[in-house]
């Protein structure tokens, strides 16, 4: 553990596995399970029910934006790794895909079923239209009618890794001038969708871009730096009539909400960097065994903890329960919600993520080091990754 507080992010990084970051999974899967019970409309005890309490509890809202930063972070070394940019297209199919889906059908069920959470007025042939966007993770990016109300992200995930990838295929074929038309069309999905930003943030920490000395107070605090971030995005949604998945950077630079992107998305990557080499207390925590655990289960977690809690909630409220317990109610739902949403995770886990991972893998292909691979090949990741292009 002291060889990787010490270590730079790159080094780090390129070495595979990362507990600090493998924890931060766990952290940021949490805050966005703590968002949900404090969104859940239940009643809860006057003082976390406060106008300032309530600022504070809804920023774990934005424990997705930070999911961001890793992927950002990790997919930098899993484009080196790749054979190809098929091969990388399938390999990021494979992680995203299986878990989606099985929970989309589940959710497809419940709904049809109960007719509560929105489906009151779907029928099956509008369900079956919808359905392959909806497999395919294509709500979000695009603003159609989204089956799970956690997709969203994975939108932006798969986005993120289409732009990769055909960044990639543009390098092998003609060189670093192919991105170059990429760049205004980066900036203005960017700033449609401010929330990707991120995505940037994890780039710049795994390529080395924060390592200068000269900043090292700020990436030497990452508890500070995620609080600022938190802090300054939640004020950009209290300042944003809708939702701000619905908003656009454009939109934003008419107020003080630009701003506040812009001290967000420093603090963040500064943060950011603070947690992949693990300093301070919060390193300590990254790598304690429950958050280490929950790094493991945070794709599952994450797809299938909003599904239990759907069906607790609407026990809860069939039974008598939400009534009875009074302001109990969101710390009920907290406590009978978890069980179920850590055991479902656990199963998917095993079996979606890794037995059915690890047999489609080794169908489709076989992932070898990109340095065992041509030299245009490995040119063209590098530059794909390079901190100049990530910057401009």
């Amino acid at each position: 553990m002291r060889y990787m507080q010490q270590s730079s992010p790159v080094s780090a990084h390129r070495a595979g596995f990362n507990p600090n970051v493998h924890g931060a999974r766990g952290l940021f899967a949490a805050a966005i399970y703590l968002f949900h019970v404090v969104n859940s409309g239940l009643v809860t005890y006057p003082l976390l029910a406060s106008p300032a309490a309530q600022f504070l509890q809804r920023t774990t809202e934005f424990g997705v934006e930070l999911f961001f930063c890793i992927s950002g972070f990790v997919i930098t070394g899993t484009l080196r790794r790749a054979s190809s940019p098929r091969a990388f297209l399938a390999d990021r199919a494979i992680r995203i895909y299986p878990t989606l889906w099985a929970s989309i059908f589940v959710i497809i069920g419940l709904g049809l079923v109960t007719r509560a959470h929105g489906y009151e007025d779907w029928t099956i042939a509008g369900v079956l239209f919808w359905l392959p966007a909806n497999l395919l993770a294509l709500p979000g990016i695009f603003h159609w009618p989204i089956f799970h109300p956690a997709a969203w992200s994975l939108s932006y995930e798969m986005a993120f890794y289409a732009a990769c990838a055909i960044g990639w295929w543009g390098i092998a074929r003609a060189g670093r001038t192919a991105l170059w038309p990429m760049v205004p069309l980066a900036f203005v999905v960017l700033a449609l969708h401010p929330r990707a930003l991120l995505f940037l943030a994890g780039v710049l920490v795994a390529e080395g871009a924060l390592e200068s000395r000269r900043i090292s107070w700020l990436t030497n605090r990452p508890i500070l730096m995620s609080a600022i971030f938190l802090l300054a995005w939640r004020a950009i949604q209290g300042l944003t009539p809708v939702d701000i998945t619905r908003t656009t950077l454009f939109e934003w630079a008419g107020d003080r909400r630009l701003p506040l992107a812009v001290i967000a998305l420093i603090a963040a990557t500064c943060g950011f960097a603070g947690v992949v080499r693990g300093v301070g207390p919060l390193g300590r925590l990254l790598r304690r065994p429950v958050l280490q655990y929950l790094g493991t289960i945070s794709y599952s977690f994450y797809l299938w903890h909003p599904i239990a809690m759907a069906c607790i909630k609407y026990e809860m409220g069939r039974s008598g329960l939400t009534d009875a317990v009074g302001w109990n109610a969101q710390l009920v739902f907290f406590v009978l919600a978890l069980p179920p949403s850590l055991v479902a995770a656990h199963i998917s886990q095993r079996v979606l993520e890794h037995a059915v991972g690890v047999r489609l893998r080794r169908r489709l292909h076989h992932p070898a080091p990109l340095a065992d691979r041509a030299a245009p090949a490995a040119g063209a990741v590098e530059a794909l990754a390079s901190p100049n292009l990530g910057s401009s």
